[in-house]
């Protein structure tokens, strides 16, 4: 996934204690993604220290353990008292916080990271081994750290959120764990195969759906260890992305049409790529094009991804689905 243009890697891709992770929370509502109406703060902690909420949240709501990281919402000046997240043991959680998000302020090495809206939803906070971007570090009150989640073991994310304006503030645990078994050594190159299966055969024109595309990645070394060879089985596509196109069959009709030209996808932790398809909005701006006869807007696409793994980028043969 990416920030900004910035490559992260998502809480659930096994990611180690040196990459830039982020830890992404969706908010849905009644079936729909949905902003909360406040964001307080973002607290990462153990999991050994949360493993009885009585050991971080006391009576009240008060903190009482010291978080490694706190973010607060984008754009939030921790100096300044008037809008501090102040969520230091001993406080209590949700006072005095701006209702502050920004989507465009995740800049390597210029603008300290917080919680950023990425889409409707979908909130994230980013851990930055390598440069100071990850927020505020209470255990050398530091206002621009980076990451203290510095060693392999679980964590727990705490998002205290208000989800309406007349509700009060709730908090949310999320768990990750940073891992060291990503990094491996071999003593001869991997013979590494990947092929890609398009799930979806059918859609319909006014939907907005998740194409899915599974990838199954298998090491034909014989020499390889399981253990080393099971690790494929889990987070190793990185940069995929999706091309979709109008395949006109009347050859009356001009064709293919480029509807989606090499989108990037999101990628879950068992390889899979995901991509939210606008199917109307999108064929019609293709079709919109000056000059271009497109024909009906229902009919046959073809789907083909684009990924990495290790040094090699597989492209996948073209796949067909049809929308009515």
């Amino acid at each position: 996934m990416q920030v900004n243009q910035t490559p992260v890697v998502d809480r659930n891709n096994r990611p180690n204690v040196s990459q830039r992770v982020g830890l992404r929370t969706f908010f849905i509502n009644d079936g729909a993604y949905v902003d909360p109406y406040e964001i307080s703060s973002v607290q990462i902690f153990k999991t050994s220290d949360t493993l009885s909420p009585n050991s971080v949240l006391g009576a009240e709501n008060l903190v009482t353990s010291v978080p490694l990281m706190t973010f607060a919402a984008s754009g939030v000046n921790y100096l300044n008292e008037a809008v501090h997240c102040t969520i230091t043991a001993g406080t209590a959680v949700g006072t005095a916080c701006e209702n502050a998000f920004d989507v465009d302020n995740y800049t390597p090495g210029v603008t300290a990271s917080g919680i950023y809206r990425m889409a409707a939803g979908e909130y994230v906070v980013v851990l930055d081994q390598t440069l100071n971007l990850s927020g505020w570090d209470w255990t050398t009150n530091t206002q621009v750290a980076a990451s203290g989640c510095s060693s392999v073991g679980d964590y727990t994310d705490i998002w205290t959120v208000k989800l309406a304006e007349a509700s009060k503030y709730q908090v949310i645990y999320n768990q990750y764990a940073l891992h060291e078994n990503t990094f491996y050594v071999v003593t001869e190159p991997l013979m590494l195969t990947s092929r890609a299966k398009l799930l979806n055969k059918h859609v319909r024109y006014n939907e907005v759906i998740d194409l899915k595309v599974v990838t199954e990645n298998t090491l034909q070394n014989k020499t390889i260890p399981e253990s080393i060879q099971n690790i494929f089985k889990d987070s190793v596509v990185t940069d995929a992305t999706i091309m979709i196109k109008k395949v006109n069959q009347d050859p009356t009709f001009d064709g293919p049409f480029t509807v989606i030209s090499a989108e990037p996808t999101q990628i879950t932790s068992d390889n899979t790529l995901l991509f939210s398809w606008d199917v109307a909005t999108t064929i019609e701006e293709a079709a919109a094009e000056p000059g271009s006869n497109f024909g009906s807007p229902t009919g046959t696409y073809s789907v083909q991804v684009s990924y990495s793994i290790l040094n090699q980028q597989f492209v996948s043969p073209l796949s067909y689905l049809t929308v009515s």
